[in-house]
């Protein structure tokens, strides 16, 4: 949780620093709304409640017992959308390492948020392995946070 308000706090300070210049306060700004969203998922427990939603809804259609391939297609296309993602922030920002980090950081934000709601089994096993007292999952949102805070202090630099 701390992780993302650093990560929100800092996309806010780049976005003062940066306020004239349009393309990277843009950036700056979409970040940091991403950052403090999920900031306020992880502290209210909002995808825990729309997992427990889709799950029900499922158990209720009778469809719960069939969602093995439907989560592997949601899997592939969140894998498909986030590489297309990536190389829209790199063909966008060439020349803007920092941009392209921040952006990278919070696609792969968004793609563990993703993963978690989905909950394959397989994925899960693997997120919420322990390596010693966190998840690995916890060293995933910790990397993400790390990444756009380092990119977005890069760009605003």
């Amino acid at each position: 949780m701390a992780t993302y308000l650093v990560a929100a706090s800092s996309c806010g300070v780049a976005w003062v620093r940066v306020r004239r210049d349009k393309g990277r306060s843009r950036l700056a700004l979409i970040l940091g709304i991403l950052q403090t969203a999920i900031f306020l998922d992880i502290a209210f427990d909002w995808r825990w409640k729309l997992y427990d939603l889709l799950r029900s809804r499922a158990m209720a259609n009778q469809w719960y017992n069939q969602r093995h391939w439907p989560q592997i297609g949601m899997l592939a296309l969140l894998t498909a959308l986030l590489l297309i993602g990536i190389g829209l922030a790199r063909r966008r920002y060439p020349s803007a390492a920092g941009a392209v980090l921040a952006t990278e950081g919070a696609l792969l934000s968004i793609g563990c948020w993703s993963t978690e709601v989905i909950s394959l089994h397989a994925t899960d096993a693997l997120l919420y392995h322990r390596a010693g007292p966190l998840m690995i999952v916890n060293f995933v949102w910790a990397l993400a946070c790390t990444m756009t805070v380092i990119g977005i202090w890069k760009a605003s630099g």
